[in-house]
């Protein structure tokens, strides 16, 4: 039972959670955004094998704004669900931001 305990703390404790953040056009880091836009990013196999849509394109989602911030992670929910699966699906979270001033 202890092997168990130690082997479950050892697993959590190892874990992080991805992020990437990309600024496109005229964006510093410290300008105040407007999230606009979220979308699931579907992989499987630890992340070796993508699934869903692979090729996602951000003037869908940001509707022709030439300033936005592009930020991909794995959060808690993403990690929850790929610790669940054993890493046979391992979901991502696509978050598209754009500056408040530029605001439609």
């Amino acid at each position: 039972m202890k092997n168990i305990l130690f082997a479950a703390i050892c697993a959590v404790a190892l874990t992080s959670c991805y992020n990437n953040r990309i600024l496109v056009g005229n964006v510093s880091e410290n300008d105040p955004v407007v999230e606009v836009q979220k979308q699931w990013n579907s992989h499987w196999l630890y992340g070796l094998i993508p699934g869903g849509k692979t090729n996602l394109k951000a003037e869908e989602f940001v509707k022709g704004r030439q300033n936005y911030v592009i930020k991909t992670n794995q959060s808690f929910v993403n990690g929850l669900i790929n610790g669940l699966t054993w890493g046979i699906y391992c979901p991502t979270t696509t978050t598209f931001y754009v500056p408040l001033d530029d605001k439609k």
